[in-house]
């Protein structure tokens, strides 16, 4: 017998959105005190919820979601090891992701298919990776162009910004000219 799985999809966007909103909250609090990211409940809860949204999404066949849950996971499963330092760049790149996510979920919530949600942006998905492999640092600077393709609080006016619209030179440089 096959398992509908659309009638898992109420549970996951809510749950999902519980740990957007976590992952949100966490990050402010990281970025008010930076020198606690590699200790603490703050970065093992934002790991959790990365974990969380990417285990559910897969379970579900919602790869563009799982992808970027597994990479922002391994950019907090470095933070949590020590082998990544946190600053403000680092999560502004985090907040993006996060963003994205959510922007990913509100799609879902509004009947796009699993197979048909956007993947994350190519130079988004590069950052997250690059910071874990600490190929490029992360500066921002004023005029390189922003991660994500579109700003989804602004294509979404019920959608809260969570941060600055902040740059990420390992984003401009990795994106096609």
């Amino acid at each position: 017998m096959a398992i509908d799985i659309q009638k898992f999809i109420g549970r996951f966007i809510e749950e999902a959105r519980d740990h957007l909103s976590r992952l949100g909250d966490g990050l402010a609090q990281l970025q008010a005190h930076p020198e606690a990211a590699h200790e603490g409940d703050t970065i093992h809860a934002l790991f959790r919820s990365a974990h969380t949204i990417k285990g559910s999404s897969r379970m579900l066949r919602l790869t563009p979601i799982t992808e970027l849950a597994h990479a922002m996971e391994d950019v907090l499963g470095a933070l949590r090891e020590g082998s990544l330092t946190f600053n403000a760049p680092l999560g502004a790149l985090l907040y993006q992701g996060v963003d994205h996510l959510a922007s990913q979920v509100d799609a879902l919530a509004e009947g796009t298919a699993g197979a048909d949600l956007p993947a994350a942006p190519p130079p988004l998905r590069t950052a997250l990776h690059n910071a874990v492999q600490a190929e490029k640092p992360i500066a921002p600077t004023a005029d390189t162009q922003n991660i994500s393709e579109e700003n989804p609080s602004e294509n979404n006016p019920n959608q809260t910004p969570t941060a600055p619209d902040f740059k990420a030179t390992a984003v401009a440089e990795a994106a096609p000219a």
